[in-house]
């Protein structure tokens, strides 16, 4: 499963993991680069959030709270849209 976030990173997992990934170019070519693994959702939901924020640019409290929001409303809107997916998907199956 590969659920996209943004244009940086996505949400990959296979049987025993969670596994959150990077976009980087190399020698030109465009790919993803593992950078953490988890064991939940939960989990790696978490901690891609709390990456997110911490890579942002804020300089005051106020600009890192509009920050947070944003990174919350990202996450839950790529969830929200592969959770979709995968409702529709069995849907189908059930017909």
């Amino acid at each position: 499963m590969q659920i996209k976030i943004n244009d940086q990173y996505r949400i990959s997992s296979d049987s025993h993991q969670w596994i959150i990934q990077k976009r980087r170019t190399r020698k030109g070519v465009d790919g993803w680069k593992s950078i953490s693994y988890h064991t939940t959702i939960d989990a790696v939901v978490k901690h891609l959030g709390q990456r997110m924020v911490r890579e942002s640019d804020a300089e005051t409290l106020a600009s890192a709270l509009v920050d947070i929001e944003n990174v919350t409303t990202t996450l839950s809107q790529a969830l929200t849209t592969q959770e979709m997916v995968i409702d529709a998907s069995i849907t189908k199956e059930d017909e």
